[in-house]
């Protein structure tokens, strides 16, 4: 077997391997791996000019693809102050997905107001900073919400008016972001929407635990 066939089958068992790879990263380091073996080959043996230019063209659109997937996969550093989130509530996303998301937010201040009215329909999605937010129902407290606690994360994911009253019990610092630009990463970013949606799952177990616990002592 001449030199040309060695170079034309290896880039071919290559696009065979490549098959079984289910990494997105290294399925497409295989494939441009051999594509440069089928581009050698057609640049010096078969002198393909139409081969040569589209296997070209295949090289340079997935080694675009390898340094995008590179450059998202890239830890990035999370603030001090902020590690604490991130650990315990966040850790299902990638720092960068945690920051993506955190810069899409708003920090905001208050001191006695009410950040949410039962039965009204909320526009923003909040998390707790620093300070304490007290849930009431019919003016009774049943919670307090403190930092890295989500506040109307239920009517975020229903779309349901809240069930409850939460105001500041002194000062609060919060995050707010906005729920309709939330929602359309659905549609922008299906992944990260999920990963999401289990965060906000994650905080509604933490709070109805506690909560069922001391009902079922009270019964």
């Amino acid at each position: 077997m001449d030199q040309g066939l060695i170079i034309l089958n290896i880039g071919y068992s290559l696009t065979f391997v490549a098959l079984a790879i289910r990494e997105i990263l290294w399925l497409r380091a295989t494939l441009t791996a051999a594509q440069a073996f089928l581009l050698t080959y057609h640049f010096f043996h078969s002198e393909n000019t139409s081969a040569i230019f589209w296997t070209l063209i295949f090289m340079v659109v997935n080694s675009y693809m390898i340094i995008k997937i590179i450059n998202e996969r890239r830890p990035q550093i999370i603030p001090d102050e902020l590690k604490d989130l991130y650990d315990g509530v966040f850790h299902q996303l990638t720092s960068k997905e945690f920051m993506y998301f955190w810069n899409m937010g708003t920090i905001k201040s208050t001191i006695g107001e009410f950040l949410i009215h039962s039965g009204q329909t909320q526009e923003n999605l909040l998390m707790v900073l620093n300070g304490v937010a007290a849930v009431e129902v019919s003016q009774q407290r049943i919670a307090n919400l403190e930092r890295g606690s989500f506040i109307a994360e239920i009517s975020f994911l229903t779309g349901e008016p809240a069930s409850a009253d939460v105001h500041a019990d002194g000062e609060l610092f919060y995050v707010a972001w906005e729920s309709i630009r939330l929602k359309n990463l659905k549609h922008e970013n299906p992944s990260f929407w999920m990963k999401l949606q289990h965060v906000l799952s994650e905080d509604l177990v933490k709070k109805v635990k506690p909560r069922a616990k001391m009902e079922a002592q009270i019964e």
